[in-house]
């Protein structure tokens, strides 16, 4: 992984900055009929930069994982099916058209079935990876079916074959708006169940059952971001499609406060995380959908660096607390039974950035990435904007509380847990140490790539992240130029970037003011037992609070309007199907069709020749009859 992190940075570097594509066909793979696909790589701008984040990301979780999962019997399964993973994810985003993204996009899917039920002696794990991957195929049956759709209606599914064909049917006005729509819409199903969003969300959470280094890997740099680099990659078409647009802006914003809240009040420190991992991306589609393809992507890229650094932070915990507690035991993931953790100086205070950066403390990687999504909102200016900035603004208001809340309860305070464990709760060895400094860096310095257009007056004014993208949007921007909606100002004026240092400011002080309040609560022994209190009525939870711990119900609406019907009805479909129809009347049946008619035959074939004799004096009889019948008529 680490040679081949170097090689993507060479590629990155070298051929890109002097042409921009490189573009190979491997070898021919489908060609029927209208329809011809090739095996062959597009690395461009974006997927370039994918391409350093899959394996830079990957390299790192690759050296944590040596200490992490050193004592494990199946260290050479998990590096197998963590390898397997990083190919795929490759292949979906290398991949020269859409079929070659989709089976990237299965392999991803496959792999995280395997590296989720990684621990498949316990029925937890394999029931999450299953979960995982059956949500996956609903969504990808509406990625195929959006694959279909642009197919009729360009008649290829290669890149470049497509970027021709919106270019010609835009100067004809030959484009299929409601098509389009539809083609659109059905692509982002897909990306709901890959990058988690409503309502397709519901298995990242329970992921969180295998080897933490898997969480950083598939839920911070990799697989939840291919939902995000469809869009992109797809962003030409998007851009004709105003209400799927809309529809990933309103399902973005929606997701980001939904598993904001719920984020407030999980116990286990890795489901803390994966809630934190839904809303982000909720942000990514919704600068998405707001036609900031870009913003989306940097947002992917800084968080990268503090979320899986906030998941091997976690493992690190999660892996000094075991050796007294024991593999699988819940009480070294319950935030609830830690604190005074900052014995172990390294990890606490690089999840402490991380959560910082995750928060959107000021001048941190999260901070420019996140508040440049909540001003394109602000931009817009409509009531649409308006509403997806209030939603924005409160779902980044629950991301510092739970941040710190989390930091508070795991590292600080007085540890109410088993004191045994706390005794032998160790630094993690070098092997997970040094990946957690290297991301701890980025999560700090990353968002200084792309500095809001208001630093100028600072003298601070950076947009190498955006200049090095803004080929990938040319053929996508330059069909958004005429609505005001769906693109930033390309001119700063005066009221522009007032606006945007009060976005600026707002951001800030929400940040600063939740993250200081979350922790003032959650660092301190009495104000935890407060807080307790708040959440019981009579020693019982309260309803609220039951109903957000329990996240909404919604597994449960789910388990009772859609998986009991649907085993209810295979119930009745196996009986009915394999059991009456093709084991009893196909197969048992035809047997004994075969078995009564042999027994027949037998009894005929007797072996005695007085028998044989009255059988020929019948079959002569019978026959003269009827002859006799014939020449009569």
């Amino acid at each position: 992984m680490v040679t081949s992190f170097a090689l993507a940075v060479l590629l990155f570097v070298f051929p890109l900055s002097d042409n921009g594509v490189i573009h190979t066909t491997a070898v021919g793979w489908i060609s029927t009929g209208g329809l011809n696909i090739s095996l062959g790589l597009y690395l461009d701008h974006l997927s370039g930069l994918y391409m350093l984040i899959i394996t830079g990301i990957g390299a790192l979780i690759h050296i944590y994982s040596i200490g992490y999962m050193k004592h494990d019997d199946a260290y050479w399964r998990y590096f197998a099916y963590l390898n397997l993973f990083l190919f795929s994810m490759l292949m979906l985003v290398l991949g020269d058209n859409l079929v070659c993204m989709f089976l990237g996009w299965e392999g991803v899917g496959l792999c995280s079935y395997l590296l989720i039920g990684f621990w498949y002696k316990h029925l937890v794990n394999t029931n999450a990876g299953m979960k995982a991957f059956l949500v996956n195929r609903v969504g990808d049956f509406g990625f195929m079916i959006g694959m279909f759709l642009i197919f009729w209606h360009f008649g290829s599914l290669n890149y470049t074959d497509l970027f021709l064909s919106v270019d010609q049917a835009t100067a004809k006005g030959a484009l299929d708006s409601s098509l389009l729509n539809w083609a659109c819409v059905c692509m982002f199903i897909g990306a709901c169940g890959k990058s988690a969003q409503i309502p397709l969300y519901v298995w990242l959470p329970d992921a969180m059952a295998g080897p933490t280094p898997v969480s950083a890997l598939i839920h911070a740099a990799t697989m939840v971001t291919a939902g995000i680099y469809m869009l992109a990659r797809m962003n030409f078409i998007y851009v004709h499609a105003e209400y799927a647009m809309t529809v990933v802006a309103v399902i973005g914003a929606s997701t980001a406060l939904f598993a904001g809240t719920i984020g407030l009040v999980q116990r286990d420190v890795k489901k803390v995380l994966a809630y934190s991992t839904v809303s982000q991306l909720g942000f990514m589609f919704l600068a998405a959908g707001l036609g900031q393809f870009n913003l989306a992507v940097f947002h992917v890229f800084t968080h990268a660096f503090f979320k899986a650094l906030l998941f091997l932070g976690s493992g690190s915990v999660i892996h000094s607390l075991e050796h007294t507690l024991g593999h699988g035991n819940p009480d070294s993931q319950d935030i609830w039974k830690m604190g005074g953790l900052k014995k172990m100086p390294v990890t606490c205070w690089t999840m402490v950035i991380g959560s910082l950066a995750l928060a959107g403390f000021p001048l941190t990687a999260g901070f420019f990435s996140k508040d440049a999504i909540l001003f394109s909102a602000f931009h817009r200016g409509d009531t649409l904007g308006w509403v997806l900035y209030g939603m924005g603004m409160v779902a980044a208001v629950c991301t510092a509380f739970y941040t710190f809340r989390m930091v508070g309860l795991t590292f600080f305070g007085q540890w109410r847990g088993n004191e045994a464990a706390y005794a032998h709760a160790d630094e993690a060895p070098g092997s997970m140490a040094v990946p957690l400094v290297i991301l701890a860096f980025f999560a700090l310095v990353a968002g200084l790539l792309w500095l809001p257009p208001a630093f100028a007056d600072l003298h601070l004014h950076s947009e190498s992240f955006k200049t090095w993208l803004d080929p990938v949007w040319a053929q996508g921007q330059a069909a958004l130029a005429a609505d005001s909606h769906l693109r930033m100002p390309q001119e700063h004026d005066a009221a522009t970037i007032a606006a945007e240092w009060m976005n600026i400011a707002i951001s800030s002080v929400v940040a600063i003011v939740m993250i200081a309040f979350a922790f003032s609560i959650y660092s301190k022994a009495g104000n935890i037992a407060k807080v307790q209190k708040l959440a019981l009525r009579d020693g019982k939870p309260t309803g609220l609070y039951t109903m957000v711990l329990n996240k909404y119900y919604v597994d449960e609406l789910y388990d009772t309007m859609i998986v009991r019907p649907l085993k209810l009805v295979s119930d009745v479909l196996f009986v009915v199907v394999d059991v009456v129809v093709i084991d009893l009347i196909l197969v048992r049946g035809t047997a004994e069709v075969v078995r009564v008619s042999s027994d027949l035959g037998r009894r005929i074939q007797t072996g005695l020749v007085r028998h044989y004799l009255y059988a020929f004096a019948v079959g002569a009889v019978i026959l003269t009859a009827l002859f006799l019948m014939i020449a009569q008529r």
